[in-house]
């Protein structure tokens, strides 16, 4: 019979877990990733990181032994900030001090690509350790082990707490919304049919790094001058959300999501150390989608991440017009394009 040491040499364990679009943003943070307003976002389905984390025998003194790979290479800047997660957070893992660690990592899209990659990282990073830990420990993973998960991935990147879950998710504590918490996201279930199988055409206007971090953008809501005013709005859109999707209001539904994404880069054109991450190529795809809009009648809409890749998201229903719009009239605004639509949540897979 294998000892237990042997059996831990032998774990190995993949996940996959997607990326996510917020509706409502997070743009602010206090204490420990506890973010100073609550978000609501849309769990994509083709744009996710495949982790495979594996345990072996440690042969150094390091306080962690991480070995971690993108695409087959070694990673050294992000295996920094990893190692440094999973110091920080070591209680959720009993066998770092014994075992050293092998993280093998790719995305489905490319880098750089507009799509949050931090999110969909730290969420497969959390599920596959999580999921070795409660091998090892003999507990089943239920609905508690999502939370757990997306408590832990929050500490790695905010966002990817909303990952753990198909559909819309929220996070954030909202004095309205039964459950909502700072520590983890929640499903948000009660939706309207015309809002599922939604779809998100992304338009890579630029597929450079961003000039400002996200973690340094959410440091100057610190002192901004309209940060309370922004905090209190968007703990009231996302209320305002929830009641949106239950009652399947799509003309609301475009002007809370297109609202919110200016108001996100309002905020930084607005810090005391102002930026600007919209692009030439953002604004023209922006003014184009907004008349095509008003001429075609085609419930589309367009938000942004914290860069100048825009986001065009639509109804199933209207997948031929929508996508021949972006292929024809918008194709002189991006450089490629990646369709993606609502996704079922992570997927564990056999090794």
């Amino acid at each position: 019979m294998e000892t237990d040491k042997e059996l831990m040499n032998k774990v190995k364990v993949t996940w996959s877990c997607p990326s996510n679009i917020a509706i409502v943003k997070y743009w602010g943070k206090k204490g420990t990733q506890i973010p100073c307003n609550s978000s609501l976002s849309l769990t994509l389905s083709n744009s996710f990181t495949k982790v495979e984390a594996e345990l072996s025998e440690k042969t150094s003194d390091e306080v962690v032994q991480l070995s971690y790979y993108f695409e087959g290479k070694i990673n050294e800047q992000f295996s920094q900030r990893v190692a440094k997660f999973l110091n920080d957070n070591r209680e959720f893992f009993p066998f770092i001090d014994e075992k050293a660690i092998t993280i093998q990592s790719s995305n489905s899209f490319p880098h750089s690509a507009g799509i949050a990659s931090s999110a969909s990282a730290f969420g497969a990073i959390s599920l596959a350790l999580l999921d070795i830990t409660y091998s090892l420990q003999g507990k089943e993973k239920d609905e508690t082990f999502y939370k757990e998960a997306s408590n832990l991935a929050r500490l790695g990147s905010g966002s990817a707490s909303r990952s753990m879950f198909p559909g819309f998710a929220l996070w954030g504590e909202n004095d309205k919304i039964q459950n909502s918490s700072n520590q983890h996201a929640i499903e948000v279930k009660d939706v309207h049919p015309v809002f599922r199988n939604m779809k998100d055409a992304i338009l890579i206007i630029e597929d450079e790094p961003k000039k400002v971090s996200s973690s340094v953008g959410h440091s100057l809501m610190n002192n901004h001058p309209y940060a309370e005013n922004r905090f209190k709005q968007a703990n009231e859109r996302t209320a305002e959300l929830v009641e949106i999707l239950k009652s399947g209001d799509m003309d609301a539904f475009i002007q809370m999501c297109e609202s919110e994404a200016l108001t996100l880069h309002a905020m930084m054109m607005t810090s005391m150390d102002y930026y600007l991450l919209v692009k030439p190529g953002t604004i023209t795809a922006i003014e184009r989608l907004m008349e095509f809009r008003k001429e075609s009648k085609v419930p589309v809409c367009f938000t942004l991440d914290a860069g100048p890749n825009v986001h065009v998201l639509y109804p199933k229903a209207y997948e031929v017009q929508v996508e021949e719009f972006i292929n024809n009239d918008l194709r002189d605004t991006y450089k490629k394009v990646i369709f993606d639509e609502e996704g079922a949540g992570p997927t564990k897979m056999n090794n």
